[in-house]
């Protein structure tokens, strides 16, 4: 892609509709990574053209709102506000069934309970007995809650490469949710910290998955597993992550 001048985004909100229309075209490889990257995390029949669409009016909000004195770098501010318009549309729209969020918050408070009591990472068996469930039965639960979890973790503004780390401004144009507010002031430590209360496992997945940008097949060869149970132990971890950052907020 050739990248338009930095002077054209700077000079968006004076230029007529058809230099908007070739800059916002020049854009949209950068709209379709943001998309591929979601889509890689979440249900395989969602509609990569409405993400697509979304993006769009999240790159044109970028570009209305861009400001060279406080950002140095208009691609990497964009991929949030083109973020923020994929999920705020899933919002919108609550895509995911309401089955799947049930199931995803019954397993986040088995997982919350019982560590609160005990102080300590729950086990598998811990959390089955806590839900009545078998321990294949929880497997297959931490399986399907994948996308959600992961989801929540990307309304949080945690991504991969680039955006790591990166996302306070577009966490502050998120409201005053005590969570967040907390996230764009601490992230890096309480994240940190959070990783150290992992079991040994769960924090190489996550380390392999968000920091090194391996994909769940790459860290189930790593961790001689398949690639569903690479999926549940990632699941695992993020509920234990989540509910960590939301302990903290609430001090």
């Amino acid at each position: 892609m050739v990248k338009p001048k930095r002077s054209a985004v700077e000079a968006y909100r004076n230029i007529d509709d058809f230099e908007k229309e070739e800059l916002i075209r020049s854009y949209l490889p950068l709209v379709k990574r943001v998309v591929h990257r979601l889509s890689g995390r979440l249900p395989k029949d969602i509609d990569l053209q409405e993400m697509l669409n979304s993006g769009i009016i999240g790159l044109v909000d970028a570009l209305e709102k861009y400001d060279p004195k406080h950002e140095t770098n208009f691609s990497t501010y964009a991929q949030f506000r083109i973020r923020g318009a994929i999920l705020d549309s899933f919002r919108s729209q609550d895509w995911l069934p309401r089955s799947l969020r049930f199931k995803s918050h019954r397993i986040e408070m088995a997982y919350h309970r019982i560590e609160q009591k005990l102080g300590r990472p729950a086990s598998d068996e811990e959390v089955a007995e806590e839900l009545g469930v078998t321990i294949e039965e929880l497997q297959g639960l931490l399986g399907e809650v994948g996308s959600i979890v992961m989801l929540s973790f990307e309304e949080l503004g945690f991504g991969h490469g680039e955006e790591r780390f990166h996302a306070e401004d577009w966490l502050a144009s998120k409201g005053q949710d005590p969570l967040n507010k907390l996230l764009g002031h601490e992230k890096v430590t309480l994240i940190a910290r959070a990783l150290d209360r992992l079991p040994e496992k769960e924090r190489l997945v996550i380390s392999l998955y968000f920091y090194e940008e391996l994909n769940l097949k790459e860290i189930g060869e790593i961790l001689g597993v398949t690639e569903s149970r690479a999926s549940q132990i990632r699941s695992r971890a993020l509920i234990r992550l989540k509910n960590y950052l939301r302990r903290a907020a609430q001090q």
